[in-house]
């Protein structure tokens, strides 16, 4: 961005007579939106002529809550006072921080017989198709394609593979709200690893987290121990398997980061926590009932996080059209409650008629579940046969369909849907030098 792009809202903001008018048009996004609410604001909080002509920061940042991220990270460009504002620690926790919607791949060919995999993103409101202008991540220059891995709390982890030389990658951590990103240095360890995994939660802390779990057996893949990435060190430390059990298999899924511990599902059907320090390590144990396989896909089960709570969601033994939802109770305890039924029978059959009701339908076959809304129940998932993206009220039974994805599901297991949440916060270089 070039310095008169910084200038020229700097310079208009000058003008006494309609401040926030002239800057929200140089937002260009929402800008009707952010006049409606300044004049608000202005006119509850001054009176008269004599009103100062520029708002406050307080009063700026106000109304930037109640704005879309989408809006928030356009108004970032209006001047380098606006974009440290709102990339202020401070003010981070006040701009929006829900669910706002996913990311995932696109496959593109840009040869004849080259495709390549980059991100593409969905909105979950009605009024917004897209999260950003460019969901493709464009700031992270260098490379050609990217694989996504996880997404926490505003943060992406992914697979980027370079311009040149083109058989090199490297791991990324970005954040797209405020297109800083960092390249994870290599851990050094020659042992087989799984996948990276993401942990990062801003009310605790503002250093994010990368797990890669060690494997001592090519053709089992039971787990020997953990390097911890931290953002704050800047480099990897190494701990021992502790959770005492050395036939332990990592369902190939996504983590939750949850109470400052990353938890895993296993194909022994529990649930394993570590910390960022691999210090604490926790085995939480589940009910038989909530004990579900396939030999194919493993355990039909999907955990998350919601409402300060760890929920686990599995397909019925004895009824393949019902999901059934448990609630770890007390975290520091074994004690699930059971909390709901969803019957996809009635659910698909509303949607795409009754030949989808039938109890043909697998979990993690046909359908995924892909988040939990932090604030409420609510769950999202995809819909493989129609390409869709859909959420479920579990409190009142309603479905929405919120938007046709963009890519075919071609590949089995679901590729990563990765629900985003927005974050200001720094994490590394930023694009533009402020």
């Amino acid at each position: 961005m070039s310095a008169d792009s910084w200038s020229l809202p700097e310079r208009a903001s000058q003008s006494r007579r309609q401040p926030y008018v002239v800057l929200a048009r140089h937002a260009g996004v929402a800008a009707m939106e952010f006049v409606r609410l300044a004049c608000t604001y202005m006119n509850r909080f001054q009176k008269g002529a004599a009103a100062a002509a520029d708002l406050t920061d307080d009063l700026i940042v106000e109304i930037l809550s109640r704005l879309p991220v989408k809006s928030v990270c356009r108004f970032k460009c209006v001047s380098r006072h606006w974009y440290h504002l709102i990339s202020h620690p401070e003010h981070c926790k006040k701009l929006p921080q829900t669910i706002s919607g996913f990311f995932y791949h696109k496959d593109r060919l840009i040869h004849e017989d080259e495709w390549v995999s980059f991100p593409t993103s969905d909105g979950i409101s009605r009024d917004q198709e897209h999260l950003f202008s460019d969901p493709s991540l464009p700031f992270l220059t260098g490379y050609r394609q990217f694989f996504l891995k996880n997404c926490c709390n505003g943060l992406i982890l992914c697979l980027c593979w370079k311009d040149s030389p083109r058989d090199e990658a490297d791991y990324v951590v970005c954040n797209p709200a405020t297109e800083e990103w960092v390249v994870l240095p290599d851990s050094g360890d020659e042992s087989i690893a799984r996948t990276p995994r993401l942990g990062f939660d801003p009310a605790r802390s503002p250093h994010f987290h990368v797990f890669e779990f060690l494997e001592g057996d090519e053709d089992y893949g039971y787990i020997t121990g953990v390097n911890i990435y931290s953002s704050e060190t800047g480099v990897w430390s190494h701990k021992e398997n502790g959770w005492g059990d050395n036939e332990i298999q990592i369902v190939s899924s996504r983590g939750v980061f949850f109470n400052g511990m990353l938890h895993l599902l296993t194909y022994e059907f529990k649930i394993l926590a570590v910390d960022t320090e691999g210090k604490t390590w926790r085995t939480i144990s589940l009910l038989e009932t909530m004990c579900v396989e396939n030999i194919c896909l493993g355990p039909l089960a999907f955990i998350g996080q919601s409402q300060g709570r760890l929920y686990y969601i599995n397909m019925r033994s004895n009824d393949a059209s019902k999901l059934s939802v448990w609630i770890l109770k007390d975290y520091n305890g074994n004690e699930w409650i059971f909390k709901y039924n969803i019957s996809t029978s009635h659910l698909f059959g509303e949607l795409f008629g009754e030949s989808f009701g039938k109890n043909d339908l697998m979990f993690q076959r046909d359908y995924a579940l892909v988040a939990i809304h932090a604030e409420c129940n609510l769950i999202f998932f995809v819909w493989r046969c129609e390409d869709m993206l859909l959420s479920y009220d579990m409190d009142r039974g309603k479905f929405r369909v919120i938007c046709n994805l963009k890519g075919h599901l071609y590949d089995i297991p679901f590729p990563p849907y990765l629900p985003y949440v927005p974050s200001f916060s720094h994490i590394g270089r930023p694009r533009v030098e402020a």
